[in-house]
């Protein structure tokens, strides 16, 4: 099996055959990976870890390996029984529409892997967007209670009246809410991410650390326009087809006519429409992509007047707390100060988070997460239906 699937990836010449018996070609063979891991050189060795783990306990995963082995011992065995004579009583080999059935099972395999990665890893820049703002928020709340000490000094000093103290106790009041509503956000995106690893919480929560940190994950480079795609799911598609067209016996020399001619009128219409379906994949599939390149282009502009702005912010901060411990600045201009450096510091973290979240989608949609080797995955263990 390992070396068939190798000979269909690679385009090996083969032995030649009878047309019809010929296994069929609906677009040009794509080579697989080597290693679309792309978690693995994404500069975060936790990001990396927590995807192994989430792929290694994905049971629905585990379960198609273990179908797509169930059905490759039933393949042989159909093979088995067709060899030789046999095999020329009952006429037409049925081997390559099996092996493109099968080969769809395996490109579905490695499509669900990358599916699951790109999962994990979504689930884990939501889990680091939510701690530092939480961090962020904590962080604030602090502030502002210390905003409402400094009220009460002055008020007892003579210099404003309670009405200063009264309005910081009651904003640090709201900031402690929204504290608590971002912990339990963050509580509940953590136990998700903890679910989909197999890990406990504890040990989920040792691993984040205390330092909140959004990953910082460097897009690959775009491919060339008249590359082909190495989507799995489009192989897969592919796959289906030809198995499909093999079953209608179609030849490979009616498929290269419909090919060339894709207008001809004389094509079978099952032909035409397979024809047509996979453009329309490939095609959607490249819209996508251009789509999500010119999003993260967008992320990146709005990045510098993000970081200008939270850095005015934070002087403002400095500004307005100083005058007011030195009773010279009003209440509401330090919290209006403090408030506004809040929401750029937010800002940004959200910016980096949407970007790296982008970059995470547009690696699958560029056909990364999967291996040559996932179209032979390991047995492994897992409870099916």
């Amino acid at each position: 099996m390992v070396g068939a699937l190798a000979c269909a990836l690679a385009g090996c010449a083969t032995t030649a055959a009878p047309e019809a018996d010929a296994s069929l070609v609906i677009a040009p063979p794509v080579e697989a990976p080597a290693d679309g891991d792309w978690w693995k050189t994404a500069g975060d060795p936790l990001l990396a870890n927590l995807v192994e783990r989430g792929i290694a306990a994905d049971n629905d995963l585990a379960c198609r390996a273990a179908r797509l082995h169930e059905q490759e011992e039933t393949d042989a065995a159909a093979s088995r029984r067709l060899a030789g004579k046999v095999r020329a009583l009952v006429g037409k080999d049925q081997a390559p529409e099996r092996d493109a059935a099968r080969m769809a099972w395996a490109y579905a395999y490695a499509q669900a892997r990358a599916d699951r990665a790109t999962e994990v890893a979504l689930a884990y820049v939501q889990v680091r967007r939510l701690q530092q703002i939480l961090t962020l928020r904590t962080g604030r709340l602090d502030q502002f209670r210390d905003n409402a000490v400094i009220a009460e000094f002055r008020r007892q000093a003579g210099l404003v009246t309670a009405i200063d103290g009264g309005l910081g106790n009651s904003i640090a009041g709201v900031v402690d809410a929204d504290v608590s509503a971002t912990r339990s956000r963050f509580d509940a995106a953590r136990a998700a991410l903890a679910a989909m690893t197999g890990m406990t919480d504890n040990d989920l929560l040792t691993a984040l650390g205390e330092k909140a940190e959004v990953p910082v994950i460097s897009p690959g480079a775009p491919p060339a326009a008249d590359a082909p795609l190495r989507r799995a799911d489009l192989l897969a598609l592919s796959s289906r087809l030809e198995s499909s067209l093999a079953h209608a016996k179609v030849t490979q020399a009616e498929l290269d006519a419909a090919r060339a001619a894709p207008t001809d009128e004389t094509t079978a219409p099952a032909l035409r429409d397979a024809l047509q379906k996979l453009e329309k994949a490939e095609t959607g599939a490249r819209t996508e992509m251009s789509s999500m390149r010119q999003s993260l282009a967008a992320l990146d502009a709005r990045q510098s007047a993000i970081d200008e702005t939270a850095a005015q912010a934070k002087r403002a901060v400095s500004d307005a707390r100083a005058s007011y411990k030195a009773g010279f600045g009003d209440f509401a201009t330090l919290y209006v100060a403090e408030a506004a450096a809040l929401a750029a510091d937010e800002a940004r973290v959200n910016l980096k988070a949407d970007r790296a979240a982008a970059i995470v989608r547009l690696y699958k949609m560029e056909g990364g997460g999967w291996s040559a080797a996932d179209l032979n995955p390991p047995m492994g263990t897992a409870t099916c239906d």
